[in-house]
């Protein structure tokens, strides 16, 4: 590979790589750091910029940088700070957005399509501001796949994993820049969201924790709508401990605590979550899972047949109400605009009977009481959290190996949103390439879930700091 293909000077070759600011020591304690002027906002985020610079060429998970307007953030929280006034435990932190958000300031998301859409995106929304209230330094916009339908795309770049820095590996999707950023620490902590999986799925590929929260837990206006009926807004962040700050900060909810494992009850499903797993996710799971019944964690077989619904309920729910937002007309002009894998997945749906539609939006909304039943007695579920480690890119050259792909690489993780749960992706350490642990519990019990990832996050251990000097 040439230094060109690799987007990476000569002269920055010879640049040391600075230093994470927060990764090693976690939100708090940055934020310990900053309130006794060991660091600033400032120099936290001119770090993170850098760091950005001599790596982001190569890794391509920003599509835009906003340096001078997030200077100006970090300036500005190291006056407030200075003059006593204190937004918080993200005060300062500097954090990377997908592209799907409006921020006012940046330019209009594109989200991942060449389409134009610019009449379609709504001006910045109230989780974005949820975010700068609470003294986010905002470092730019994050790449996604097209619409954020899939996990990758044929002719859109694709972010490279930062977990092989000999291979480009897929990172997941559609949050692929976000969870990228977060994995080779070009910031402390990144947003995306999840449909059907564009969180934890890309986690689990990059190794770091991913939370999914409950559709409608956060507000999505000034987030450009794939499916209206299940998206949710998520964050990746290194470690489980850290997420219960942001879901706190940006809820204006007491910091959940950690739950110890001893006494929790989590349902193993059977079937669906655990069919065909690669080895090394097999293998991972049950070393992972035999851990936490060592801890006193009890693991429960249950059944979850509806699970197999996913491919007649999800599909035509999100292709249709993307179909929806984006216009059948303008859809069916923009084909030779679209990717590949967004119209193969979309065409059948363009004509999908309205009545058929309801039924289907029905169904969802039974299978999320069917679900929410077959939790009773349990404080969640458990399974892998996607059934391959990071496969190399150049595995999917063809539209039919990246729509395979895409199927597989959500198949344990679109039934969560079918049901209306909310979920995590815990990193499994040991492990050569990343392996994610997911945990599921009902809709709205984020809090829980929270608490639950801390308590097996203790007993499963952080996962290795990343070497990013082999990407320079």
């Amino acid at each position: 590979m040439t230094s060109q293909e690799r987007g990476v000077s000569g002269k920055q070759r010879a640049r040391k790589l600075p230093a994470d600011p927060v990764g090693p020591i976690g939100l708090a304690g940055y934020g310990a750091k900053l309130r006794d002027g060991s660091i600033t906002a400032e120099a936290a985020t001119l770090a993170y910029l850098e760091r950005i610079a001599l790596l982001d060429g190569r890794l391509q998970a920003f599509v835009h940088v906003a340096a001078e307007q997030a200077l100006e953030q970090a300036r500005a929280m190291d006056r407030l700070l200075a003059s006593g006034t204190d937004l918080g435990p993200l005060m300062g932190v500097p954090v990377a957005v997908k592209d799907l958000f409006s921020i006012q300031g940046m330019p209009a998301s594109r989200c991942g399509s060449r389409v134009d859409i610019a009449d379609l995106v709504e001006p910045e929304g109230e989780f974005v501001r949820r975010l700068k209230r609470a003294g986010c330094v905002l470092l730019g916009k994050t790449r996604m796949t097209e619409f954020a339908f899939g996990l990758v795309n044929m002719t859109h770049p694709t972010p490279w994993n930062p977990c092989d820095a000999t291979t480009h590996r897929l990172p997941g999707g559609s949050s692929s820049g976000s969870a990228v950023a977060m994995a080779a620490g070009l910031c402390a902590f990144s947003i995306g969201s999840d449909t059907g999986g564009s969180v934890r799925q890309p986690a689990a590929l990059c190794g770091v924790f991913g939370h999914k929260a409950t559709a409608g837990f956060w507000p999505t206006d000034g987030v450009f709508a794939l499916s209206t009926t299940l998206d949710s807004i998520g964050y990746f962040a290194r470690s489980a401990r850290d997420g219960a700050l942001i879901l706190s900060a940006l809820s204006d909810r007491p910091v959940p605590a950690p739950r110890p494992t001893r006494g929790l009850r989590l349902g193993r499903p059977a079937g669906h979550y655990f069919d065909n797993l690669a080895p090394e996710v097999a293998s991972a799971t049950q070393r992972a899972l035999e851990r936490l019944e060592n801890s006193g964690v009890e693991i429960v077989p249950i059944d979850v047949p509806e699970a197999a619904e996913v491919n007649s309920v999800f599909l035509p729910l999100v292709a249709v109400e993307l179909i929806a937002t984006v216009g059948v007309e303008r859809f069916k002009r923009a084909r030779d605009l679209l990717d590949p894998i967004v119209w193969n997945r979309a065409e059948r749906m363009l004509e999908y009977p309205a009545r058929d539609y309801v039924l289907c939006r029905r169904r969802q909304q039974a299978l999320c009481g069917i679900a929410s039943e077959r939790m009773r007695g349990l404080d969640g579920w458990i399974t892998p959290t996607t059934p391959d480690v990071p496969l190399p890119r150049a595995g999917l050259e063809t539209l039919e190996q990246a729509a395979a792909w895409t199927a597989r690489g959500t198949h344990t993780t679109r039934p969560g949103n079918m049901f209306g749960q909310c979920g995590v992706s815990i990193p499994i350490p040991g492990t050569a390439l990343p392996v994610g642990l997911q945990v599921m519990c009902r809709a709205g019990a984020d809090e829980a879930l929270l608490s639950i990832s801390q308590g097996i996050e203790e007993v499963l251990g952080p996962p290795p700091e990343r070497d990013m000097s082999a990407f320079l």
